[in-house]
């Protein structure tokens, strides 16, 4: 193809070294390594086969063949800390954000990695718009805010919203839709504990069964959270004090509750290249002092219905399936179950009645021929119940890679994780000791449930270098350094230069180290994450693949 100047390209193979000079040579000839998907520009050279490019801030050569004009889905699991945050580019270059952390610092003030990573990504800090620092429209190099087409909160916990926070406020970065799960905690001042379900609004009792309840206040319209939202400017409720900075900082923004009924989210049908199925949160239409709402069952105490009822869907680019979403827990999975499969037994009984089945058929010394023929029998009819549950559910969740539940948690079904299969699986956790996440024995889970020979699991955590500034030890003392320069500075000027130093280093620490990247065509995909030490220039990727399989009709992993 002949090369165009202002045309954006992108890398077509796994990955590729970016030259000083037009050779086949690297070592010392090395500029960067560059991986599939990566953006790239033309300078407006050629020596052959080769081409010069701008890659990843840096300037060199790479061969023709390499580049494509065809720009690739990108999913990146932002290492944020504690809790969730991922920023994906669909291939018509629209952004979506599905959480963003907890929004805390390691100062413990409100200032994450999620905002980090956004203005590393986006080069904010420098981006000149009008109204914002002072810039008035006439200024050469104006440009508009960062447009977010799609932000999904998943569920009103603080480890995957208040990230949000700081990105609602920021005047360079303009959101234009937010999808929820409903869930709004209200004020406690005027709560009756005998008619609300903790602060999560009043409760509707279920019309078959008088021990369940319903989350009655489910904010189901644009309409109904624009008018919570103005009467609560002023709550010190963090997830409200969140979904304001939207609202007060977002010309139009829209609010749109999310359920099993929409099928798709927004755009991403059927019909679109990309698509994006919901998968959760259940609903079920209640009647209640006589009126008629979409309502979500209280699955257990606050927190465990909160999780329980996170957004999740499976987002599908050609043949490759990602299953995204919140912290579903073991209730939740009983319940996803039951809704998808149809049965009345949940998937904790079964299992807890075929391992108690299992434990007396191992005494068989004990056992007459009669009961232990008994106990077989009904050890076969709970295992079809299970399996058929698990088939159920699986032709709905089954997925190629997925972002593992609630950090790595031991808080999950090992039959619901047989049910996503999956061939990679993600988790996104911190550094809070409480919690221990991931847990040892989800791991196992996770590697058990896994498809292939080798299941591939990946974690935020484990991938994160030293360098990581949340727990600084020599990136810290750089930081101390340069701040030691910042308050010696005698002038205005020299205080915000190395003020801009200090934070750069920061946003771009967030993007280097911790955070796992997916690309794809469809077809090709790898899974990648910086190394802690580069090997040189030519090798700063630890690369996977999955490789599709046409006759079998699936991906896997061969090994590296």
């Amino acid at each position: 193809m002949a090369l165009e100047l202002n045309t954006p390209y992108f890398i077509n193979v796994r990955d590729v070294v970016l030259l000083h000079e037009p050779t086949g040579k690297k070592g010392k000839n090395a500029v960067n390594h560059l991986i599939f998907g990566d953006y790239a520009t033309y300078l407006g050279e050629q020596n052959g086969e080769w081409v010069k490019m701008r890659c990843r801030g840096n300037n060199g050569w790479i061969k023709e063949t390499d580049l494509t004009t065809k720009r690739l889905l990108e999913i990146n699991f932002v290492d944020i800390g504690q809790g969730d945050g991922c920023h994906i580019v669909t291939p018509n270059d629209e952004i979506i954000l599905i959480d963003a952390g907890d929004g805390i610092g390691f100062d413990g003030k409100s200032g994450d990695n999620m905002s980090r990573f956004l203005n590393w990504r986006y080069n904010l800090r420098n981006r000149k718009v009008t109204g914002v620092d002072g810039v008035v429209a006439s200024e050469s190099g104006v440009k508009p805010p960062v447009n977010i087409d799609f932000t999904v909160v998943s569920h009103p916990d603080l480890d995957h919203y208040y990230g949000f926070y700081n990105v609602f406020k920021n005047k360079k970065i303009k959101i234009n839709k937010i999808f929820h799960n409903g869930i709004v905690e209200r004020s406690t001042k005027d709560i009756d504990k005998k008619t609300w379900l903790y602060d999560l609004g009043r409760k509707a009792p279920s019309p078959t069964d008088d021990k369940s309840f319903y989350l009655w206040d489910t904010v189901l319209t644009n309409s109904e959270m624009k008018k919570l939202l103005e009467a609560n400017k002023k709550s010190r409720k963090l997830y409200l004090k969140t979904l304001v900075a939207a609202n007060e900082n977002n010309d139009d923004v829209s609010f749109h509750f999310v359920d099993v009924s929409n099928k798709y989210l927004d755009k991403f049908t059927a019909n679109n290249e990309l698509t994006l199925k919901i998968l959760a949160p259940i609903t079920e239409y209640i009647d209640f002092e006589g009126d008629t709402r979409k309502c979500l069952k209280k699955i257990g105490i606050e927190s465990e219905t909160k999780n329980g009822h996170s957004l999740v869907f499976q987002l599908q680019y050609g043949h490759l399936k990602v299953l995204l979403g919140g912290d579903l827990n073991e209730k939740a999975q009983d319940y996803i179950g039951q809704y998808y499969s149809g049965e009345s037994k949940t998937i904790s009984f079964l299992e807890k009645k075929i391992a108690k089945l299992n434990e007396k058929l191992a005494n068989i010394n004990n056992l007459s021929n009669n009961k232990r023929k008994l106990l077989l029998e009904d050890l076969e009819k709970k295992l079809t119940k299970l399996d058929l549950i698990i088939s159920k559910t699986k032709q709905e969740f089954r997925s190629d890679i997925a972002k593992a539940c609630h950090h790595g948690a031991s808080d999950v079904l090992d039959s619901f994780l047989q049910a996503i299969n999956p061939i990679a699986t993600i988790i996104s956790s911190g550094d809070n000791e409480s919690y221990s996440h991931p847990r040892p024995d989800a791991l196992g889970a996770y590697g058990k449930a896994g498809r292939g020979k080798r299941p591939l699991i990946f974690s935020t955590e484990l991938a994160r270098s030293t360098k990581e500034f949340s727990y600084p030890i020599k990136f810290y003392l750089l930081l101390k350094k340069i701040e030691e320069l910042k308050n010696a500075a005698t002038t205005k000027k020299d205080r915000k230069f190395h003020e801009a130093r200090m934070n750069k280093l920061r946003d771009s620490n967030v993007a280097k180290y911790g955070m796992i990247t997916i690309r794809t065509d469809g077809e090709h995909v790898i899974i990648a994450q910086k190394l802690e030490k580069a090997k040189g220039s030519a090798q700063k990727w630890d690369i996977y693949e999955l490789h599709w399989n046409s006759k079998l009709k699936e991906f896997a992993y061969l090994g590296k």
